[in-house]
């Protein structure tokens, strides 16, 4: 990796030490995960014993970080290696849920759900933001809060909210749900609300886990917000910082999504150079076959490109005095060129990789068709390549509709 010389040694010891990890407790049992979440709570209780969960929260909180952008992106490239499932469940709990109220410094989000995070147990976090009706119109950014149809409102000391949002990762597992909603859609930006709401909230009911083909270590499911009345103080900041912390998130899940599908397509890479190391075609190797080779060749790039890519994103948000805050139109536009890119890559090696080895590409003994399937699912999350797209352009030009050109910087 090109950019090895920027990870600090306290960066190359966590990557050593998850990398043991999931040698030793991920990669033995990577198919039966799959169809036993016993397995998966087990591999996370670990996870937390080795400090990584903790890692993502400030010392005064009881934690040992919080990790910089490079660090996490590490971490969830090598778990991701074993399972993206369970990587991402790592990452949103180790701290990218709560990190918008460490921004804006919500003591009294911290001190409500901090601790949670940073004691002996694993715990779980929550992004409720796709709505019910419209799906990726909540994140489309052309429309500026308009397509968020969860709605918000404030009656005396807390917000009453109402909707339902569908396939949030840890619904009715997570203690905490930064729920995203709307106090006015005639408000534009101004009228994005995000609220955290407790888990055992009067009127929080939630849908049966949805049967997924990829991703099924990560756990979804509807949440329906019936009423929900939530205390004021639980609401990230207020008007206008709300809607640059939720363009912000879309830099940081679309981070995320990156990373995971690095660790997706090194894994695929890796099963394909053993598998056709060991195979054997017309008396010698498969990949000793030209064809093969560029085909192995090819794979190598586009994830050498891809690491490039996604390490780069991490130093500029790691340094938004030279690049930018996360909210800025070319931010955005940058994390999202970068997720396109990633997702596709993954999604590209992961089905080279199958043709490489045939009928056995398809059969779980060889773990790869699990790669598949989890590389798709990128593709297809956070509004998909298609609103990604929307946001890169807008880092380029004032791309909007109707001559709406809130929000654009």
């Amino acid at each position: 990796m090109n950019l090895e010389h920027l990870l600090s040694d306290e960066d190359k010891a966590i990557r050593n030490t998850v990398r043991e990890f999931v040698n030793k407790e991920i990669m033995p049992v990577r198919t039966l995960i799959e169809e036993d979440l016993t397995l998966v709570r087990a591999i996370h209780q670990k996870l937390v014993d080795l400090g990584i969960q903790e890692g993502g929260y400030p010392k005064e909180y009881g934690g040992t970080g919080p990790y910089s952008y490079l660090t996490l992106c590490v971490i969830t490239e090598e778990l991701a290696r074993g399972d993206a499932g369970i990587s991402q469940s790592v990452g949103i709990n180790a701290g990218l849920i709560l990190g918008p109220a460490m921004v804006v410094g919500n003591t009294d989000v911290l001190d409500r759900w901090a601790s949670n995070f940073t004691g002996d147990d694993a715990s779980f976090a929550c992004l409720s933001m796709t709505d019910a009706t419209g799906g990726a119109d909540t994140e489309n950014p052309l429309l500026h809060g308009r397509g968020i149809t969860t709605t918000a409102y404030l009656d005396g000391d807390e917000y009453v909210i109402n909707g339902t949002k569908s396939w949030p990762t840890h619904a009715g597992i997570a203690n905490v749900y930064l729920t995203v909603c709307n106090t006015d859609p005639n408000l534009g930006d101004e009228g994005i609300a995000l609220i955290y709401t407790p888990r055992k909230s009067e009127g929080l009911r939630f849908g049966n886990p949805e049967p997924k083909m990829g991703f099924k270590t990560a756990i979804n499911a509807s949440i329906f917000y019936d009423n929900v009345r939530v205390p004021a103080k639980y609401r990230l900041a207020g008007p206008g910082i709300d809607a640059q912390v939720y363009h912000g998130a879309m830099t940081g899940t679309q981070w995320h999504s990156a990373a995971l599908s690095l660790g997706v397509a090194q894994a695929a890479l890796d099963i394909a150079l053993e598998y056709t190391g060991t195979r054997k075609s017309g008396g010698k190797p498969v990949r000793e076959w030209s064809m093969a080779a560029g085909i192995l060749a090819d794979m190598a790039i586009r994830i050498e490109m891809t690491r490039a890519a996604v390490y780069n994103l991490s130093i500029m948000m790691d340094n938004p005095e030279a690049y930018g805050p996360p909210f800025t139109p070319k931010m955005v536009s940058r994390a999202s060129s970068t997720k396109i890119f990633a997702a596709d890559t993954a999604a590209w090696v992961t089905n080279k990789a199958v043709e490489l080895m045939g009928a056995n590409g398809i059969s779980p003994e060889y773990h790869i068709e699990k790669y598949l399937r989890d590389a798709k699912i990128m593709q297809i999350w956070l509004g998909g390549q298609q609103i990604s797209r929307y946001r890169v352009a807008r880092g380029y030009y004032k791309y909007e509709i109707n001559g709406d050109a809130d929000g654009q910087e």
